[in-house]
């Protein structure tokens, strides 16, 4: 017997490759996602499998639990083990006829291989003899997606008694094998992460394991492309113990009620197939049963466009031709499953288990209070961008009372918080600091800027704090330096003295942007010497005490973020160089003397 070992979560996320980005919070359609410390972990007990974290991890932090080497343990054992293949297998390796698909699997060491399908069949005929009877229910949702089953038992409990009691197609599928060949071993393979879940919960199944994880098997195995042309002559290649009917074209938007037609007319029920969790939330929000003329049959699944465009796939070809190779497959099937067949139906009644999600209510001052630690005062400052990860800032908001998110999650408050640094350093630099843009108009600046400018624009700055807008040779008669380094050819730094009345002004120019935008940082050098290093000293221990904020900021905000942590250390680094010419002036000074 193969040891059963205690197994990691169906999706997980591999902490030191997660990048912060937040891009799996934006697509996980429930906000299974908890950010502690950056990374941003995946919550089993909230994760419906739906895979769509694993799809857009830009870093592959996310995945799925890689079940292959449990599978080689039971294929090494020499027992009974039969591989469950999807129907989805034809588009997902079209190029391979389904009886070199059979002969690879069998090479593996698989005993035999049969239809998921066969188990799809199965249920079918199920639903169909329950639609066609008489009733008062008036809404039936499909159970054969474990994701949707999950997604709607957990976050849309009031129709969870909708779903139909019938097992799924793997799950009943499993259970006839189980009926043909006892003591074998089942393991599904497919497009679908969710039915690692389904494995974890019933025992009739051993593993499941998607269509990426078998393309790894058969690459280890080095199969002869020779012997798999071979393959078709041989007759022993066909599924067993017989083919699937038009149940094969469950893994497309449409095709379980194309199999449920096909064992009953069923003309007094409406159908609808819907595909996506955001769509069958649409879907079902706001919709009263008891208001439904005749019995409506929702057939749901959780990826968009079908099984086919799962999670666990690896071909990318257009959904349109994996479409058709689906349905051309199917076409060659039989209508319904032959009589004795269906005979050996095994016990249908069962859906995935779980437990509703119960949210947290939180009080409406609660709500708003979090809002305002993040900048979030009135609805004009709700930007509800996104950027998150969250749909609104509410949600945000309530996430981060969940302990679900952190602050430094929302892009507009880390903006805010990136000013405030770089605005709070300007201004506790005892030395002169001014920004303007290429036509002389000050960005920002500093009240020791203007103190230097004199007693008039001293007293316009505590009318206009930073005195943005304010055109500089209005100002200062020395805007000509300023001008000097935007000029194509200019140095990216200028040092200059400059004599006025009983004062020198010593100014560093440098260029912030090229052309665009220069910083002038004006001392009074015959101020103190320590007035200088002072500033210097003051100035390196900002830098360094938010030196893990701006890296963050520059992360979330890119390039102007990155830019203020250079301008900003650029004056320390050429203020910090500047000393020389301090020494220079000064010795000067005294040998005149």
């Amino acid at each position: 017997m193969v040891e059963v070992q205690e197994k990691k979560a169906p999706v997980y996320t591999v902490q030191t490759e997660c990048r912060d980005c937040y891009r799996c919070v934006r697509n996980c359609p429930v906000k299974a996602i908890r950010v502690e410390d950056s990374h941003a972990l995946v919550m089993s007990e909230l994760c419906v499998a739906c895979g769509r974290c694993i799809i857009h991890c830009p870093a592959s932090a996310k995945q799925y639990r890689n079940d292959i080497e449990y599978v080689h343990e039971l294929l090494q054992s020499k027992e009974t083990v039969f591989a469950s293949i999807a129907p989805s297998f034809i588009s997902e390796f079209p190029e391979y006829s389904s009886e070199e698909f059979i002969f690879i699997l069998k090479t593996l060491g698989f005993t035999g291989v049969s239809e998921t399908a066969l188990g799809a069949d199965f249920v079918s005929k199920e639903v169909a003899t329950m639609l066609s009877q008489k009733t008062e229910q008036k809404l039936f949702i499909s159970s054969c997606c474990p994701s949707s089953v999950e997604y709607i038992k957990r976050y849309m409990p009031e129709y969870s008694p909708y779903i139909t009691n019938v097992a799924s197609p793997l799950l009943s599928h499993a259970r006839y094998l189980h009926s043909l060949y006892q003591n074998a071993h089942i393991v599904f393979i497919g497009p679908c992460v969710a039915k690692k879940r389904e494995a974890d919960v019933w025992q009739e199944i051993d593993c499941a394991i998607t269509f990426k994880e078998l393309r790894t098997m058969i690459e280890q195995a080095h199969i002869s492309t020779i012997d798999i042309h071979e393959a078709k002559k041989n007759t022993k290649n066909s599924f067993i113990p017989r083919r699937a009917a038009k149940s094969e074209l469950f893994p497309l938007e449409g095709g379980m009620i194309a199999a449920c037609k096909k064992y009953k007319p069923l003309h007094d029920v409406q159908f609808l197939s819907v595909s996506g969790i955001e769509e069958i939330h649409q879907t079902l929000s706001g919709l009263n049963p008891e208001e439904l003329d005749t019995p409506l049959f929702l057939e749901t699944l959780s990826c968009s466009g079908g099984c086919i465009n799962g999670p666990g796939t690896e071909n990318k070809s257009s959904l349109a031709l994996k479409s058709i190779k689906t349905k051309t497959f199917a076409q060659s099937s039989d209508d319904v499953l032959d009589e004795e067949t269906l005979k050996n139906m095994p016990t249908m009644l069962g859906t995935l288990p779980c437990q509703k999600v119960e949210p947290k209510q939180f009080s409406e001052e609660e709500i708003r209070q979090t809002m305002r630690s993040v900048g979030k005062y009135s609805l004009a400052d709700e930007m509800n961008c996104n950027g998150c990860g969250y749909d609104t800032c509410r949600d945000f908001a309530m996430a981060l009372l969940n302990g679900l998110a952190e602050k430094e999650m929302c892009v507009s408050y880390m903006r805010q918080l990136a000013n405030k640094k770089a605005n709070g350093l300007i201004q506790t630099i005892p030395c002169g600091i001014v920004i303007v843009d290429k036509n002389m108009n000050i960005i920002e600046c500093n009240k020791n800027f203007a103190k230097l400018m004199g007693n008039d624009i001293e007293a316009i700055y505590d009318v206009k704090p930073g005195l943005a807008g304010a055109n500089l040779e209005t100002i200062s008669n020395h805007s000509h330096i300023f001008k000097q380094v935007l000029l194509p050819h200019a140095p990216d730094v200028i040092d200059k003295d400059i004599k006025t009345n009983h004062t020198i002004l010593h100014y560093t120019i440098f260029s912030i942007e090229k052309g665009e935008v220069v910083a002038g940082v004006i001392e009074d050098v015959t101020e103190p010497k320590n007035i200088k290093e002072r500033t210097i000293t003051h100035a390196q221990k900002v830098i360094n005490k938010n030196l893990e904020t701006v890296q963050k900021i520059a992360f979330l905000l890119g390039e102007n973020a990155a830019e203020t942590e250079a301008m900003l250390n650029s004056v320390i680094e050429l203020y910090s160089l500047d000393n020389k010419t301090t020494s220079t002036y000064d010795e000067s000074k005294r040998s005149k003397q």
